[in-house]
């Protein structure tokens, strides 16, 4: 599939270093496919300074409002069927692409992702059952199939064909930081989609420390049940609701801070009362 059928999505928030150094490996990597970056705090200063850090490059600013409205901002600009959607701490090699576009050179595939590495060179961990998937796509090899099926694909790098995420809808910008990667895959699957993971490795630099921030901690939390409450089962959702809301007391006895008592009782509160759909941050993500 030509270069043409394809352009790159970096979303940036303030991490100026990090955005270099994702330029770099992408003027390597893809010099002739057009990167926009998808800037959440837009600065002048940063876009003259990073000018020719790709052969093609070109800016979009919006509102920091979420990583699923800043992909959805960049899934309406695009002017190719394909789009690489990936955070500006994401390192890819001169693999990544040609690896990803295979795995979509089936009509129903929807997305594909690369292994994401952290820093010290592993598997980023997104969980016990994902362990498997892990293990299934480094089995099948790369270049063996375009990868293997999966239930979802981390958020951090996915390439997406735009026809599936017109018809399946965007990113939910409900779900203001985690579990928009997981519910759009699940719409998309349900669609009659196919998510594919590929045995070709990218390095995700926030994937080995993540933010410990506690509203962005709290956000998961709230996100993950929105997410169950949704699409799971009806019998989990209770125990889902009732868990998150011991445990968010449990936690608010053991913390010293009145801050953070406060803000876990109110978590407690409101998964109690069922009253989870209000995000916990406000028009902006926190980032100081």
């Amino acid at each position: 599939m030509p270069d043409q059928a394809l352009e790159v999505a970096v979303v940036h928030h303030r991490t100026p270093e990090l955005l270099a150094r994702a330029l770099e490996r992408l003027a390597t990597a893809a010099p002739t496919t057009l990167v926009r970056v998808v800037d959440t705090a837009f600065d002048p200063t940063l876009a003259s300074q990073l000018d020719g850090a790709h052969p093609r490059l070109e800016w979009l600013s919006v509102p920091n409002h979420s990583y699923s409205a800043a992909v959805n901002a960049a899934a309406r600009a695009a002017r190719q069927p394909l789009l690489l959607q990936m955070n500006a701490d994401v390192l890819v090699t001169e693999d990544t692409l040609p690896e990803l576009r295979r795995a979509l050179e089936e009509p129903s595939v929807a997305a594909a992702g690369p292994l994401p590495m952290t820093a010290d060179g592993r598997l980023q961990d997104m969980g016990l059952p994902y362990r498997w998937h892990y293990a299934r796509a480094r089995w099948r090899g790369r270049g063996r199939g375009g990868g293997v099926e999966v239930p979802w694909l981390a958020g951090c790098v996915q390439l997406l064909r735009l026809d599936a995420l017109h018809a399946v809808g965007g990113f939910d910008p409900r779900l203001r930081f985690y579990n928009e990667d997981l519910e759009w895959c699940v719409r998309a699957r349900r669609a009659g989609w196919r998510c594919r993971l590929v045995a070709t490795e990218v390095v995700h630099l926030g994937g080995s420390s993540g933010t410990a921030r506690l509203t962005f901690r709290l956000e998961g939390l709230r996100g993950g049940y929105a997410f169950t409450r949704r699409h799971g089962p009806a019998w989990l959702r209770p125990l889902h609701r009732w868990g998150l809301a011991a445990g968010a007391w449990a936690t608010a006895q053991l913390s010293g801070e009145p801050r953070l008592r406060s803000a876990w009782r109110d978590l407690a509160l409101r998964s109690a009362r069922d009253e989870l759909e209000r995000s916990c941050f406000g028009p902006q993500l926190e980032t100081d």
